[in-house]
Order: structure tokens, then C-alpha cells, then sequence
């Protein structure tokens, strides 16, 4: 039994989506126009060809789930599938119909949205169809992830019609064309070093895209594709807790060609499934706009059931929002959404004179980041942060690629100073202190966390500073940090809008003990992520609660 797919079925659900007939968030509905348009276009260089999708979907309609209750019936994509096949298949060059218009691809969609089975679908496609010595290659962030495309596409084959499956050589750890040993089908992960260094990929698939950190593992493969015609590399991924990610650069540019923000590029489509900024997520009416298989793959008593939780648990609202309505959050248990920082509300647009100024400052090994934080209070709740980072040279040298870039940036503003030598010297920081608290003249009270302070705070203390030990268990930091919390949630703390204090917030997770005491910490998932700059704010804020600030008006203390 082979499963008879149109096409067409892709046109329709484009002008559906489009018409507003189906219930989708704003990016969606944009591509879906933008598809319209491009599809209805004679005046251009490129033109769509129906015979190329539907050759895909003929083979596809050859394969058979292998299991779950869908197990040995004909693979039947949906609509949005349908419509994903057409854009990177149905364009070609008028010149040549030979070289496809479409090159790089975003499907951003939940859990549980048959990504597997569609990725399965064009990785075989690409092997045996796609250009000669085709190298297909499924990219994860672990072997895991990597692992589960690659054996589903191995079961697919094993469902084939005769004629079709002698075209594959099926072994352990990778799949090849019958009669061109330079084809090859691998997964690659980041765990097992296995990456894409020297490869010539044809088409590249990048599951859970939002996941990788290490954005040298995309663009190692993303450069092997220059010396092909028909390269083809696709982002297929859910949400994910941190945006510091290639896959976000890519995303967020994909949007800004949509919203008009950004030149068109032809190149590039995505369908980019979520929730619309002003949606509430409580709201069950919008649950559907993030999934195109809710109802089909995906029930409505789950995400019921999910809500609930959410709005319940802390930590399950960020699983909920990131894995089933494709919201990205900060970080597995979230403090805080980084959108409260980043508010442009909260930059600082003056100069002013404050009431009184705290600092704190947080010392690392000597490798490894300082942080220094000047909190400035205006009233009870108007405060603006100032951040300054040192960093030795041989540090800066352990920072992984990933985040090298994080780091320039914060070198070329000048919030990070690099230091000589193999190791912190930390008169450089005593120095920096003494020198911006003469400046301000309103120190209050310097607070430092004793680990490698000593040296430091004697300097200080013979400079004349209010200088105090504060302890680091959670006892003593649960108020100044509940305290930071509400003002960043009320966009009551000004800043520069460095984003590398964004970036930092974004790596803070919280954690809470029986009585609801709560103490920050690094997301434990990364440990090269640093949260210094924001452990210096709340020593600050201890400071700045002990110290209650006087009225002007009744000599009264406010509390």
C-alpha cells in the first residue's frame, strides 16, 4: 500500500494560512504570503516546477511508520510538511531546472511534530536523489538527538518496495548508495567530537538547531558546502533556554526578512510555529497557533494538563512555554526572562546624582572572570548598575569558541578589561574601586564574597572604603536577591544595555529550599556560562537593604 500525496495539498494550506482560515501566529502567516507571492511570480529569475515536490512526495509515500499505533501504515505528511517540501523542491532556475532556488531552511516547531520523520524523509531523498557523491549529514548537540534520525531512516528502508531499498547499503553507522561509494548518510554530534571538519556535506540537517552552543560545529559543515551546486542545510529545532546560539542569529534574521526589517533573500524560507507576542498563554484558543499537528499528534487535555502544572510550578511554565508553545525562556529553571532586562524602559537616558552608591564585587580563581557592580539608588525602588569585568590574558585564552565572540564584544565596549599575565593581579581591580568610588563620592558600603578577597579588601580598607564580608549561603542572600528579582521585573534597574550583562542574566537559574528562600546560581547545564556580574549586584543590594535609606523630608527611615 503506497500513500498518494499531492502537491497541491501545500498551495492550499498557503492561501489558507494566508486568508486567515487557519489559526497561525504572524510569522507563519507572513511566510506563507511571501511563499504565495514568490510562487505567483513571472517576472523573476526562478519558477515552480511541481513535478520536482511531487517526485519527493511519491517516495515518501513509499515508506511505513515502524512505531507507536502508526506502525506499518504508509507515511501521510500534513499539509505545513507539504508546503516545507514544495519551497525547498518546486523553485528552480529558469536557466536550469537542475538548481533549486532554495538553499536554507527553518522549520522552528514544538515537541512532538513529526520533525523525525520529515527530516528521515529528505535526508533519504538527498542521499539517493541529490547531487552525485551526495554527503548527508544529521547534526545534534549529543549521540542521543543525533542518533534517532538516523534510525528511523535506517527502519524506513527496511519498508521500501524492493526496487527502491537495493539503491541503499545499510550498515551500523551509516547509509550509503548502491554503486556510488562516495555517498554517504552519517549523524554527527557534538559529545562524540564527531563533527564536520573535512567533509563536503550536499545536505546538512541540523536537529534541535536552538540546543547548539557551539555554533563552530554549524559552520564547520556550512563552509564544506561552498564547492556544491545544490547545497541544501536545514534548521530543524523546538525552542530552546538560551539564545546565544547560531541558529538564533539565523532565526532572527529569517524574521527580519519577513517582517520587512531586512532585505528578501530568496534562499532562505522557514516556517517559524509559536505564539504572537501578545497572546496569553493561558488562553487555550492559542495553543493551536504553536503546533500544526495539535489535534493530530498532539491533544488538547495534554496541554491542559501541562497548563495547569504551569501555572502552578515555576519551573514547569518555562518547560511548558519553550518545548510545547515554542517560546524561548532563559534557562532550564529560569530566573528571570531576560525580556525584563533587555526592556528598553530600563536604559539609562541621564545623568543623575544619586542617594547613596553600593558595590559589590565577586572574585573568581585566578583565571578566571571578576566582576565589579556599583549600584546606584535614587529611592526605595529606582536604582541604575554599573558593571565593570576584568579578565587576565591567559583566561581570556580558556574562553571556549563558542563564547569567544560574547567576550570580544565585551572587550570592544570596554565593560571587559583585559589584564597582563597568566593570572589576575587584583590591584588592578582594588585600583579600579578606589578611583570610581572618589569619583561617585556617595559609597555607602563595598560587600565582596571573602573567596580570594583578602589582599583586595586591605588595599580598600587602607584607602578609607566602608568595606563588608557577605556571606554567601542562602540565609544571607535570599532577600537582596528577591529584592533584585522585583526591581528587574518592575524595570526599576537602569543600565547601559550591555548585553553582556543580558547574557549573564540569561545564565542564572534559581534555586529554592522548602521555605521559599531562594539563592542564584549558574545554569549547572553550562558550566562555561558565567553569572558574575549579576552575583556582584545582588552583594550589592545586600548592602544597599542594610543601609535603608533616609527621607528627606522626615528624617524617617524607609523601609
Amino acid at each position: 500500500m503506497v500513500a498518494l500525496m499531492d502537491w497541491k495539498d501545500g498551495i492550499k494550506y498557503a492561501h489558507a494560512v494566508a486568508k486567515g482560515d487557519i489559526n497561525v501566529c504572524r510569522d507563519v502567516r507572513l511566510a506563507c504570503q511571501r511563499f504565495i507571492n514568490q510562487y505567483e511570480n513571472t517576472a523573476w529569475e526562478w519558477e515552480f516546477d511541481p513535478d520536482y515536490p511531487q517526485h519527493v512526495l511519491d517516495v515518501a509515500g513509499t515508506l511505513k511508520h515502524t512505531k507507536g499505533v502508526m506502525a506499518g501504515q504508509p507515511v501521510v505528511l500534513e499539509p505545513f510538511q507539504i508546503l516545507l517540501i514544495c519551497a525547498i523542491y518546486g523553485f528552480r532556475s529558469k536557466r536550469d531546472h537542475q538548481r533549486r532556488m532554495v538553499t536554507d531552511v527553518i522549520l522552528f516547531i514544538p515537541r512532538k511534530a513529526g520533525k523525525s520523520t520529515l527530516t528521515a524523509v529528505i535526508a533519504l531523498y538527498e542521499l539517493i536523489f541529490g547531487e552525485a557523491g551526495a554527503e548527508v549529514f544529521t547534526l545534534a548537540t549529543n549521540r542521543e538527538q543525533a542518533s534517532i534520525v538516523f534510525d528511523a531512516s535506517k527502519s524506513f528502508i527496511e519498508t521500501m518496495p524492493t526496487e527502491l531499498k537495493a539503491l541503499y547499503n545499510v550498515s551500523k553507522y551509516q547509509i550509503g548508495k548502491a554503486g556510488d561509494p562516495q555517498s554517504i548518510f552519517k549523524a554527527l554530534s557534538r559529545d562524540t567530537k564527531k563533527t564536520g571538519d573535512g567533509k563536503n556535506p550536499s545536505c546538512v540537517i541540523i536537529d534541535e538547531a536552538a540546543q547548539i552552543v557551539d555554533r563552530n560545529s554549524i559552520e564547520v559543515l556550512h563552509s564544506g558546502m561552498v564547492a556544491r551546486a545544490n547545497p541544501l542545510r536545514i534548521y530543524i529545532t523546538t525552542a530552546s533556554f538560551t539564545k546565544e546560539t547560531k541558529f538564533y542569529e539565523d532565526y532572527a534574521m529569517l524574521q527580519s526578512i519577513l517582517h520587512g526589517e531586512a532585505g528578501d533573500n530568496p534562499r532562505w524560507f522557514g516556517l517559524l510555529y509559536g505564539l504572537d507576542p501578545a497572546d496569553d498563554w493561558k488562553n487555550p484558543a492559542v495553543w493551536e497557533k504553536a503546533n500544526p499537528m495539535h489535534g493530530i499528534t498532539i491533544f488538547e487535555e495534554a496541554i491542559v494538563q501541562r497548563a495547569e502544572e504551569a501555572k502552578a510550578k515555576p519551573a514547569a511554565l518555562n518547560e511548558f512555554l519553550c518545548k510545547t508553545l515554542n517560546i524561548f525562556v532563559s534557562a532550564n529553571s529560569a530566573w528571570l526572562d531576560r525580556a525584563h532586562w533587555d526592556d528598553p524602559v530600563c536604559l539609562i537616558t541621564e545623568e543623575r546624582h544619586p542617594e547613596s552608591v553600593f558595590v559589590g564585587f565577586d572574585l573568581a580563581a585566578t583565571r578566571d572572570l571578576n566582576a565589579v557592580c556599583f549600584l546606584k539608588r535614587f529611592d526605595d525602588n529606582d536604582y541604575e548598575a554599573e558593571f565593570q569585568f576584568f579578565l587576565p590574558e591567559a583566561g581570556y585564552e580558556l574562553v571556549p569558541k563558542h563564547y569567544k565572540d560574547i567576550f570580544r564584544m565585551a572587550i570592544d565596549s570596554g565593560i571587559l578589561k583585559l589584564t597582563e599575565g597568566n593570572v589576575m593581579d587584583d590591584r588592578e581591580i582594588s585600583d579600579y574601586i578606589i578611583r570610581r568610588s572618589t569619583e561617585l563620592g556617595t559609597v555607602k558600603e563595598i560587600g565582596y564574597d571573602a573567596y580570594n578577597a583578602a589582599t583586595l579588601v586591605a588595599r580598600l580598607y587602607e584607602a578609607g572604603l566602608p568595606v563588608k564580608k557577605v556571606g554567601q549561603g542562602m540565609s544571607v542572600l535570599n532577600n537582596p536577591s528577591k529584592q533584585v528579582e522585583k526591581l528587574i521585573i518592575n524595570k526599576q534597574i537602569k543600565h547601559n544595555g550591555n548585553p553582556f550583562i543580558g547574557w549573564q542574566l540569561g545564565n542564572c537559574e534559581v534555586y529554592e529550599d522548602v521555605n521559599g528562600n531562594i539563592k542564584i546560581r549558574k545554569n549547572e547545564a553550562d558550566k562555561s556560562a558565567k553569572v558574575d556580574g549579576i552575583i556582584a549586584m545582588i552583594i550589592a543590594m545586600h548592602c544597599a537593604l542594610d543601609n535603608p535609606q533616609v527621607s528627606n523630608s522626615w528624617g524617617f527611615r524607609s523601609f
